[in-house]
């Protein structure tokens, strides 16, 4: 097939050798449109990269593509960062009559080898990619995440009593962090580690005090001195400023804070993004409602009374972020938050604002760490799970590369150990881990066999009257009197299919999409339980039993398998796959601001003891 005929490409692999450039790279990207694939040093080749792709990229015409590496070492005023930009056409261009061939780039010393293929079917390169995979075990994509950063490094800046540590606390589901020195006394260079929640540590600074410029002076130079750091993992993530919104006649802001935020913007500070924080929201509104003219609310209803002084103190926050961003830049992120129940949803934004930025400007695995260490927003908790199974496997599911020759119980633990990573659950005594767990879940998919009696065709009523149908049946269920009874729990024993060897059928591949979001789904209904306390076997018992009797995990399976489980698998299911995981999840997904309503109607399951499986 000649080239000028070829309207498509597979990328099957990549190589980097950087040996005679002179940079030490941490990890490289494959960046293709939205997709990223994250690979590093194989065993005893530090300066070469090689990766094959279990499920193939396709490259189109027109479609951009980039090489990003994350060095270890770059002068302090250099971008650690590199991104290196493929000419498209280009790679087009070196196509010939083979069915495999190469690309080949050099840049400033760094050799690139693309592992191409023609107008095949993605099955075809699959099969051609897996002949190096067949004697590899399994390995949790997470476990390569974690080596290359496995905590969420940040720094939160802010005087004492503006509410930073309850904003730590809510955020990362925390009591207390551990270090030698006391918060409030440390060095900015003190790290702080929670034993509860272990994915993040944290930098804490003073404030900017009046006439004070040595602080400022200190947080400068540690995050110049982070920058620096060879390895992602010692490396600053995010700065979370933290101050009270001025009030009316107030100084907006100390001089140290302005020059901090005219620092950062003159690109002094580097890409670490910096997020202005406005804590305590909660007393500025009752601030705002306090200053209302109270004449203008005659014949007002409670709720819309609620709306102005929601209105007011919004317009009041807007003039004052105005008035930041003539000294920080309009770019600057900022979120208001309060710890209060009724606005939760706060904090979850502002989890949202810095896991966007640091997926910007950082780099995507320390995005991801920000989703694993946050214990606010289940719903980024699934999206950080999707953006997981997207490096490997869930994006392999029907071309089965990477499972040739394993059986179906390998393959479903891969699958469980990155999902249940990604939660981050409290779970000391690995209760998600254990053969318990797994054999309910396994039972669960089960039910697939079964059929369903809804109509695969109606529309699926989502949203918070069907989730909140699940705090219903975990506030009945979840009485102090009677253990837990998990009917699905009568044998310990897998599934016949768990122990075949993976062949791929339809029928596999709908047992694996519901696995994947039938344990999701059990997960976000344990997060709604458990609030961030120390996981009991009750809690998942009570998770698992309430998602089983509600209608989602019915809805979900009838969803599953609208698809003809005889009709065969087609070359382009591997994305139809992926699509269909990411939709039933997107549909079922709790929002942030339903939590606090949801949780009002369950028993605080935490302080019941536990019981056995």
């Amino acid at each position: 097939m000649a080239a000028s005929f070829t309207n498509y490409l597979h990328i099957s692999g990549i190589s980097v050798d950087f040996s005679k450039s002179g940079k030490n790279i941490e990890s490289a990207e494959l960046r293709l449109r939205d997709e990223q694939r994250l690979f590093g040093p194989g065993l005893g080749s530090e300066k070469t990269f090689h990766e094959t792709f279990v499920s193939p990229m396709k490259l189109s015409r027109g479609d951009t593509i980039s090489l990003r590496l994350l060095c270890k070492r770059w002068l302090p005023w250099q971008n650690q960062r590199k991104d290196i930009d493929f000419d498209t056409e280009e790679v087009f261009g070196a196509c010939d009559t083979r069915e495999k061939y190469e690309y080949h780039k050099s840049h400033k010393g760094i050799a690139i080898v693309l592992s191409l293929n023609g107008n095949t079917t993605t099955k075809k390169v699959e099969q051609s990619a897996s002949s190096s995979e067949e004697s590899l075990e399994l390995r949790p994509t997470t476990d390569k995440i974690f080596e290359i950063c496995p905590r969420f490094r940040i720094l939160v800046i802010g005087k004492t009593g503006v509410g930073k540590s309850s904003l730590i606390n809510h955020a990362f589901g925390v009591d207390t962090l551990a270090s030698d020195e006391k918060r409030g006394e440390s060095k900015i260079e003190t790290e702080f580690i929670s034993e509860q929640n272990d994915k993040f540590v944290l930098h804490d600074s003073n404030g900017f005090e009046p006439g004070e410029r040595d602080n400022l002076e200190i947080v400068q130079r540690f995050i110049q001195q982070r920058r620096q750091k060879e390895a992602l993992k010692d490396r600053l993530h995010a700065v979370w400023l933290c101050f009270e919104i001025s009030r009316a006649g107030g100084r907006l802001l100390e001089t140290g804070t302005e020059e901090f935020l005219k620092s950062k913007r003159d690109g002094k500070l580097g890409d670490i993004p910096v997020v202005v924080v406005l804590t305590k929201y909660d007393k500025f509104i009752d601030h705002a409602g306090r200053t209302l003219d109270y004449s203008t609310l005659k014949g007002l209803s409670d709720d819309a009374v609620k709306k102005l002084i929601k209105q007011r103190a919004e317009a009041e926050r807007d003039v004052f972020i105005e008035r930041v961003q003539k000294d920080a830049g309009s770019n600057i992120p900022y979120a208001t938050v309060s710890t209060k129940d009724d606005h939760k949803q706060t904090i979850a934004h502002l989890i949202e604002v810095t896991e966007e930025r640091v997926r910007q400007h950082v780099a995507s695995v320390a995005s991801v760490m920000a989703g694993v260490a946050q214990r606010v927003d289940p719903k980024l908790n699934i999206r950080t799970s999707i953006e997981v199974g997207k490096k490997k496997y869930w994006k392999a599911l029907a071309s089965a590369a990477a499972f040739k020759g394993k059986t179906v119980q390998a393959c479903l633990e891969v699958l469980h150990t990155d999902i249940i990573r990604v939660w981050n659950f409290r779970d000391p005594h690995h209760y998600l881990e254990s053969k318990e767990f797994k054999v309910m879940v396994v039972d669960l998919v089960d039910k697939l066999d079964v059929g369903s009696i809804a109509n695969p065709n109606r529309n699926m009523a989502v949203g918070l009257s069907t989730v909140g149908a699940i705090a219903g049946i975990i506030s009945a269920l979840s009485g102090p009197a009677a253990p837990i009874v998990v009917p699905i729990m009568a044998s310990m024993v897998f599934a016949k299919w768990v122990y075949d060897t993976y062949q791929l059928s339809r029928v596999l591949l709908h047992h694996f999409i519901a696995y994947i979001v039938d344990l999701t789904l059990i997960l976000q209904t344990l997060y709604l339980i458990s609030e961030s306390q120390e996981l009991t076997r009750r809690a998942i018992k009570l998770a698992v039993r309430a998602y089983d009797d509600s209608t989602i995990r019915n809805d979900v399976h009838v969803q599953i398998q609208k698809d003809d489980w005889n009709l065969p698998l087609r070359d382009d299911e591997d994305r139809d796959t992926l699509a269909k995981i990411i939709q039933l999840l997107d549909k079922f997904s709790i929002e942030a601001g339903e939590i606090s309503r949801l949780r009002a109607k369950i028993a605080d399951v935490g302080s019941m003891s536990d019981e056995q499986w």
